[in-house]
């Protein structure tokens, strides 16, 4: 899911209102986690990513 202007807009509303109440926050945070990591199967929650270094770039 790309973060997308309206959609930040949107979290950001819910932030300043409602994201300040504890109970609604953690149900909010509970759904988020639901939804976007535990509904995928498990090979697809990670994506595969390697970083090389080269002694001269230190």
């Amino acid at each position: 899911m790309l973060m997308t202007t309206p959609r930040l807009l949107i979290l950001r509303l819910f932030n300043v209102t409602f994201g300040r109440i504890g109970p609604i926050n953690r149900a909010f945070r509970k759904a988020l986690v639901r939804g976007l990591i535990q509904s995928k199967k498990p090979g697809e929650r990670y994506v595969a990513s390697s970083r090389f270094f080269d002694p001269r770039e230190l």
